[in-house]
């Protein structure tokens, strides 16, 4: 498979694997990585842009750490996510902000985009 880099993606993950403590680190640290990643069954969606997706091991993407003001430049953590944790790579030059409300329900508000 492959993605151009800066691809746009929703990677769709297994939420155990999201929950790990070290995984958790680095996806949710400013809300607090006690809190389990909660939802409707056992996948979470991680927002982010594609990095390089012919490596064996896995997917890395470009995932914003932080949530800042419009007027504070971001911060974003590159991550390797194994194929083994992959349900599934959506591609989008844009996600509707209806599937992006969804996704901050379902407990997950880390997108690479500002609406």
């Amino acid at each position: 498979m492959f993605l151009q880099k800066g691809t746009n993606v929703a990677v769709v993950v297994n939420r155990t694997w999201a929950n790990l403590h070290g995984v958790k680190l680095f996806l949710r640290h400013e809300a607090g990585i006690q809190q389990d990643i909660r939802g409707v069954d056992e996948s979470h969606v991680i927002f982010a842009r594609a990095l390089e997706s012919e490596e064996a091991a896995g997917v890395w993407i470009d995932v914003q750490a932080e949530e800042h003001g419009d007027d504070i430049e971001l911060d974003h953590v590159k991550m390797l996510i194994p194929w083994s944790q992959v349900l599934t790579i959506v591609v989008s030059e844009q996600f509707s902000p209806a599937i992006r409300q969804e996704a901050r329900r379902i407990g997950f508000t880390r997108e690479t985009e500002r609406e």
